[in-house]
């Protein structure tokens, strides 16, 4: 929906407003983005994951209008566009590209009985779309932080991410699970969160200072609706209706163990019994990473990365030569501990567990090694971890 552009987007989405508008907004709100540190393709399984929020994200400079309609300037790629608020109540609206994202939100608000008014917002962003840092739940929360504020309803960061991941099941297509918009809702600064994707219940985990979470894009563009995503999901479903078969109380993939899994391999095509494969061991990596940060083991937590990388490429087959040829890169740096792919895979971004003395040597050798392979200078984010959708002006 937008263009990454260098520079403040807060400052970009205010300005951009007083331009259109002639008089400045009434506030602004920001919503990040995420990277999981580990726990993929867990979510949608009812499992447990592991992100974080980042300082880069989506602001929202905003005001409300007297005209009863929905009007949204993307700065970044210099688009507006409107829909009455009365077309978003009753049926599902006809939406088509980055408004999905936008009016789909305000939709499932309305839907589920939140109040939204007529609003004026501008967009801008410093968030690259399509790295698996989660765009789309950054759009869709701080336009929700947006609404809520102009409507004068109270924020539910939990709620609201709830209403965040219909939006994009319904409007945008995509079979999401709930840890984007929990993460992008609900992070705290210095912080990760780990989260229990079936209950929602979650914990803080704190990111030791002496560490850096190092964010590569591949430069790899992918589209979650047109990729082999929604497969994944349905392999993992294939995989719950085998077992379900032997253990009637399985729901998701969060109930079955190794055991089971193999008590049902016989009634499941190698796909499912692949992806399941994955996701059964993915969802105690979460805990066992965190359980080494807070010990302060890097080792032990740059292994489940490692472990993490190795299963995503070989079992649940995300990954991508430009993703592998980076982990290896960053595991020949000196003071990184572990990496790999993040967020849904088919392309975006990998990521380092990288000692914070060793950063500025890790980044530079990143950068010359990738592009030396790829001719692909990468855009690299040291990642700080950050607070959830707020308001910030």
């Amino acid at each position: 929906m937008t263009v990454p552009v260098d520079g403040d987007p807060i400052a970009r989405a205010r300005e951009a407003f007083g331009r259109s508008e002639g008089t400045p907004p009434a506030a602004i709100a920001f919503a990040p983005g995420r990277v999981n540190l580990v726990g993929e393709h867990t979510d949608y399984n009812d499992g447990f994951v592991l992100p974080m929020a980042i300082e880069e994200g989506i602001a929202a400079a905003f005001a409300p209008n007297t005209e009863d309609v929905l009007r949204v300037h993307a700065s970044d790629i210099g688009e507006t566009r409107e829909i009455p608020i009365a077309a978003l109540r009753g049926q599902r609206p006809p939406l088509s590209g980055w408004l999905r994202y936008v009016a789909g939100m305000a939709a499932t608000m309305i839907a589920e009985g939140v109040r939204v008014t007529g609003t004026t917002m501008t967009l801008a962003s410093n968030l690259p779309p399509g790295a698996g840092l989660s765009s789309s739940a950054a759009v869709e929360l701080v336009v929700g932080r947006a609404l809520a504020a102009a409507g004068g309803t109270d924020w539910d960061p939990r709620g609201m991410s709830v209403i965040a991941q219909r939006a994009e099941q319904e409007f945008a297509g995509v079979a999401c699970g709930i840890m984007d918009q929990m993460a992008v809702a609900c992070a705290r600064a210095g912080r990760a969160l780990l989260l229990d994707c079936r209950s929602l219940e979650t914990a803080d985990v704190f990111v030791p200072p002496d560490v850096r979470i190092v964010i590569v894009n591949s430069g790899v563009r992918r589209s979650l609706s047109s990729s082999a995503y929604n497969q994944r999901r349905a392999a993992c479903e294939r995989a719950v209706a085998a077992v379900s078969r032997f253990a009637p109380d399985v729901r998701a993939l969060r109930d079955v163990d190794e055991s089971a899994l193999a008590l049902a391999r016989n009634a499941m095509d190698d796909d499912a019994f692949r992806r399941a494969s994955h996701v059964v061991a993915e969802n105690r990596r979460p805990a066992q990473f965190a359980g080494a940060l807070e010990r302060g083991d890097l080792e032990r937590a740059g292994r489940v990365m490692l472990e993490s990388h190795d299963s995503l490429r070989d079992l649940y087959e995300v990954s991508c030569p430009e993703l592998d040829l980076l982990v290896a890169l960053s595991m020949a740096q000196q003071g990184c501990h572990g990496a790999r792919l993040t967020g849904a895979g088919f392309g975006g971004c990998a990521i380092a567990l990288v000692e914070s003395e060793g950063v500025d040597a890790f980044v530079h050798n990143i950068a010359r090694g990738y592009a030396a392979q790829t001719r692909y200078e990468p855009k690299i984010i040291v990642a700080r971890a950050a607070e959830g959708a707020r308001i910030v002006g």
